[in-house]
């Protein structure tokens, strides 16, 4: 069995183009080598790195012109947060291509092919890798969404620091593409999308609370003292009712410094007159009925009277 020679330093020893290889002056019989596998056609990356979607995305657009990672490789690279049956779908290995109609889809093993009339404002570049934009991906997926799930993820693209998509640039890519499927489905969702949330459970809290005919809270809005000094800016909160709302992840649990804070800000929003309701995976998963009577009892007690007839 032949020795293996180190890789020239102009070929990525994590993966790489076998017409890359060949111009560098790798022979063939090193590219047969066990320490390779073969996802595709003209592709070889090193056998621990058979899921990095990122690399297989990068050498996936490399491979194949004028195309674009997209559907759920993307929204995994964009970072979207995704129900998990379709994370763990993304992450098994398959890489979703959209090339453009007049094209032709991509026809290769470990490719998803898909054709649409993408314009250059449709592909962005992220690490080295060509994808669909972040608003491209987000009508892709409404197909595939629950309703909860595609506000959390929309949400997540106009989040209060460094958002990667808006209202508007949403709402014209859903006007270009007025017969995908799913297309019903986005456009009802994206008046319920809201800027500068922070977590995906903060918006489906909030859909929970609308859903059961309750005021819609506001989002992320700090809160000051009488003098003007800055108090805490709970998750969700009425001003109006001094009704504050925080959903407590499990870092909050886990993490006894956080924990203390949580508590300190806790106690001087109520030294101010606040009301806080506290919220978890356990109510947003089985105990919502009394999670939505606490909210409810809450606003009752500040003299909210239910919704205007």
């Amino acid at each position: 069995m032949r020795n293996l020679t180190p890789l020239p330093t102009d070929v990525d020893p994590q993966g790489f183009l076998v017409a890359d290889a060949y111009a560098a002056g790798v022979p063939r019989w090193r590219l047969q080598s066990n320490e390779l596998v073969t996802p595709s056609r003209g592709i070889r990356i090193a056998k621990a790195n058979g899921r990095d979607l990122e690399l297989l995305g990068r050498l996936h657009t490399a491979v194949t012109p004028r195309c674009a990672v997209s559907h759920v490789t993307a929204a995994l690279l964009w970072s979207m947060p995704l129900p998990i049956h379709l994370e763990e779908e993304g992450k098994g290995g398959l890489i979703h291509v959209t090339r453009r109609q007049e094209i032709g889809r991509v026809k290769r093993r470990g490719v998803i092919g898909h054709r649409a009339p993408l314009l250059a404002r449709d592909v962005r570049m992220l690490n080295g890798v060509q994808l669909t934009s972040p608003e491209w991906t987000w009508v892709d997926l409404a197909r595939h969404m629950g309703r909860s799930s595609l506000v959390a993820a929309g949400d997540f693209l106009l989040a209060r620091e460094n958002p990667l998509s808006s209202f508007e640039a949403i709402q014209e890519v859903i006007n270009r593409r007025p017969k995908v499927k799913g297309i019903r489905m986005a456009r009802e969702i994206l008046p319920l999308l809201r800027s500068g949330v922070d977590s995906p459970q903060e918006s489906r809290l909030r859909l929970k609370i609308v859903d059961a005919g309750l005021p819609e809270p506001a989002i992320t809005a700090p809160i000051f003292d009488e003098r003007g000094r800055y108090i805490s800016t709970p998750d969700l909160q009425y001003k109006e009712y001094k009704i504050a709302m925080e959903y407590e992840g499990d870092h909050h649990r886990s993490d006894p410094v956080q924990w203390g804070k949580d508590i300190e800000r806790d106690d001087r929003l109520r030294a101010l007159g606040w009301i806080v309701l506290r919220f978890s995976d356990v109510q947003m998963k089985g105990g919502w009925a009394n999670a939505e009577r606490k909210v409810r009892d809450a606003l009752v007690s500040r003299g909210w009277r239910g919704p205007a007839s």
